[in-house]
């Protein structure tokens, strides 16, 4: 069974509840979701339509042989090369065995002592058929917490769920895991619809799974975020921390809203992530 993915990398987990941990993260390809508005302001008139985008007007964009090579973008997606058919030429397609040994052979010291894997994207979600293949393999013995990293939009597929509950939670296999459910619903300043972004029947079945834990991270500008994300949290129903990420996919772009977000967190009482990755490492790619 194979996984087409954008990178795999070892680094620590910039945001969210395990935030400083040490993590080999593996970028899964593909996406339901572009996430225009990020970084283009509330006033959708002006935003670049879709055929404008820097990912798409990227002159060397053909050229790109490695990830490693790509720009951070200022606006959009951070990560919109890991979805984008565009740059599905530099993506690598392998099997799980293969992408197992790649993923050991990230951790410092060959095992899985104290590291966590990250599964994201792109959305990870999407390659549901695929991942109980991948955490059964041999490499990844030993290994015990798994974050999943996904804009909770996706249902559980009958053949994940039967993982969860048969393979892992109930030991049936030699890698027993906790599931940690990183849900990133998107709200309106990232220019995808209530509609499709806001799932609480899928946020809920996640939560329903044992031997797992769940937290909702809302990415937000300003003060104006808040009464969405108030909505949302009421709309999913569960008593689970809930984060305020601030929007900003550079170094510079952090700078104009993160103390912001911060002191919006202090004030009505949620929890801050910041983006550590952004802050350390520019958020480049395989960081």
């Amino acid at each position: 069974m194979k996984i087409k993915y954008s990178e795999a990398f070892y680094s620590i987990q910039g945001e969210g509840r395990w935030v400083g941990t040490p993590s080999v993260f593996l970028r899964m390809f593909g996406c339901n979701f572009e996430c225009r508005g990020f970084g283009q302001g509330r006033d959708q008139s002006k935003w670049l339509p879709k055929d404008q985008m820097p990912h798409v007007t990227d002159p060397n964009r053909l050229n790109y042989k490695s990830y490693h090579e790509l720009p951070v973008p200022e606006i959009g997606c951070d990560t919109s090369a890991s979805w984008s058919h565009l740059y599905k030429h530099i993506a690598t397609n392998e099997e799980n065995s293969v992408i197992a040994e790649k993923l050991l052979n990230l951790t410092p010291h060959k095992n899985w002592d104290s590291i966590h894997l990250i599964i994201t994207g792109g959305e990870p979600m999407l390659w549901q058929k695929q991942i109980p293949d991948l955490l059964s393999q041999k490499a990844l013995e030993g290994l015990e917490h798994v974050t999943i990293e996904t804009n909770a939009t996706q249902k559980l597929k009958p053949e994940f769920k039967e993982f969860l509950y048969d393979q892992v939670l109930r030991g049936y296999s030699s890698n027993k895991i906790h599931i940690t459910w990183s849900c990133s619903p998107k709200l309106k300043i990232s220019g995808e619809a209530w509609k499709d972004a806001i799932k609480p029947e899928v946020v809920q079945e996640y939560a329903s799974i044992p031997n797992s834990d769940l937290y909702l991270k809302f990415v937000i500008q300003d003060r104006e975020d808040i009464k969405e994300v108030k909505t949302a949290q009421h709309a999913y129903g569960l008593n689970v921390p809930v984060y305020l990420m601030p929007c900003g996919g550079t170094v510079e772009g952090l700078e104009l809203t993160e103390r912001g977000v911060a002191e919006l967190a202090l004030k009505y009482g949620y929890r801050f992530s910041p983006r550590l990755h952004v802050n350390l490492f520019g958020n480049a790619w395989g960081t």
